[in-house]
């Protein structure tokens, strides 16, 4: 019923009876990634604290399945929060710097710290990779992403961060995330806050390839479990909510400001994104409303067949 393999079981079992200790995982991005692997396939149960129905790519009808590998609903899923120190100036990378924050514990004798558990659900949508090699060949993505990832690193520099790698596919998923919330939260009443996103995408360059993000609720309040979320993932509500969140990204309030500009935002950070178009609340953001630029998605009035669903749009 869980739709669970009797081999894993079994290799699990065994690796408990052996006393063999699962290894420790090196880092943010290995971390990431086995969260990735276990959203790519169905498992669970209505009893499990994940439960993972997967969709077929062809549900989202002919125009859009060749821009997806898989959409998966999150019926249920549980998060763990622990609140490991706090910082001011400089917050810590998505990535690591746990030097920068300041530990919480007085006694270095205190092996354990304050966190929540709260449950939710989620919808997970993973991007063709062929579609997106073959859209890397063709737009100018390379050089709007080496203009933003110049800004972004010019500023960590100026606080004597490392430079970080950010890719074209990073900011397209990133792009991608934020219109689907600011479209979710209309459509199945959602506050914006309530939503979160969580990136698949690798940082190093020859890693293995994750194009994927999750947009999910976790609160410990009514709204964290009411199902509206899994309910417009469906095929038919969900082809319809993609529609809609790329028209919408085709204009914004401030253009043609907001699509020409070279940066802005924090860290001078984005570039076609603002509060009238791709910004959400900064606390369902993983980067603080950073790295985003929805020409990504759409193009723009120069390069206009340059957006990754710019065949889409005009299609429509």
């Amino acid at each position: 019923m869980w739709n669970l393999d009797a081999g894993d079981l079994l290799a699990v079992a065994q690796r408990k009876l052996d006393g063999v200790n699962v290894e420790a995982v090196r880092d943010e991005e290995e971390y990431r990634r086995q969260e990735y692997s276990a959203l790519l396939a169905p498992r669970g149960g209505p009893e499990t604290d994940l439960y993972v129905e997967l969709l077929a790519a062809n549900d989202l009808g002919k125009t859009l399945s060749r821009y997806f590998s898989s959409v998966a609903l999150v019926k249920k899923l549980r998060e763990t929060r622990a609140l490991a120190g706090f910082s001011r100036l400089l917050p810590p990378d998505p990535a690591g710097g746990a030097d920068r924050i300041q530990q919480l514990k007085l006694d270095q004798k205190i092996d354990w710290l304050p966190a929540t558990v709260v449950r939710g659900e989620g919808i997970f949508v993973q991007l063709e990779q062929t579609a997106v090699d073959e859209w890397l060949d063709r737009s100018g993505a390379l050089q709007r992403a080496a203009s933003l990832s110049r800004n972004f690193n010019q500023r960590r520099a100026s606080r004597g961060q490392q430079p970080r790698r950010v890719t074209a596919a990073f900011i397209l998923l990133h792009a991608l995330a934020h219109s689907l919330i600011n479209q979710l939260s209309f459509e199945c009443g959602y506050g914006s806050a309530s939503l979160r996103e969580r990136l698949y995408c690798n940082t190093e360059e020859y890693s293995e390839r994750m194009n994927g993000f999750l947009i999910y609720t976790a609160s410990g309040d009514s709204e964290g479990t009411m199902g509206g979320l899994v309910r417009q993932g469906e095929p038919n509500r969900l082809l319809e909510t993609l529609a809609t969140a790329l028209r919408r990204a085709q204009w914004c309030s401030s253009d043609p400001i907001c699509i020409e500009t070279a940066g802005q935002g924090t860290d001078n950070a984005n570039l076609a994104a603002c509060h009238g178009c791709l910004l959400i609340s900064e606390t369902s953001c993983e980067e603080g409303n950073r790295l985003l630029d929805r020409a990504m998605l759409v193009g723009t009035p120069t390069h206009p067949g340059s957006g990754f669903f710019s065949s889409f749009l005009q299609n429509e």
